[in-house]
């Protein structure tokens, strides 16, 4: 009777409600389109600590040059924690500090129009 349109497919290829929860990874998690969740189950580290073969993917740049900046003098040198044998660097502190090196502009010519006095710093700023 009513009894057969209850019963839900079973095996792998089954149709499965989207409205019910199910197990994720060993967590309860509802997976409902269009509505807010109450928890979200993050599975990526968002702030990874990485290698320095993974930061010179991240970066652009060589692990040579990664190395090097880890070798300056202590106020200028990349933040990172040195393990025997590793090098590993936290992706926000690697970001935090590369912006000393943002530039707008170049800045040899701006030094050069300075000394020349063809520009002064209140119209640098001002554009």
């Amino acid at each position: 009777m009513g009894a057969e349109h209850d019963r839900q497919p079973q095996g792998n290829g089954s149709a499965r409600d989207p409205r019910e929860p199910r197990l994720t990874r060993g967590r309860d998690a509802a997976q409902v389109r269009g509505v807010l969740a109450d928890q979200v189950i993050v599975s990526v580290p968002l702030d990874p600590l990485l290698s320095l073969k993974a930061l010179a993917g991240y970066s652009s740049l060589s692990v040579r040059t990664l190395r090097q900046f880890t070798e300056l003098a202590p106020e200028q040198a990349l933040p990172c924690y040195r393990l025997p044998g590793k090098i590993l660097v936290r992706r926000s502190t690697f970001d935090t500090w590369l912006e000393q090196y943002h530039s707008r502009g170049r800045p040899g010519l701006t030094r050069a129009l300075e000394e020349l006095g063809l520009l002064t710093a209140s119209r640098r700023h001002a554009s």
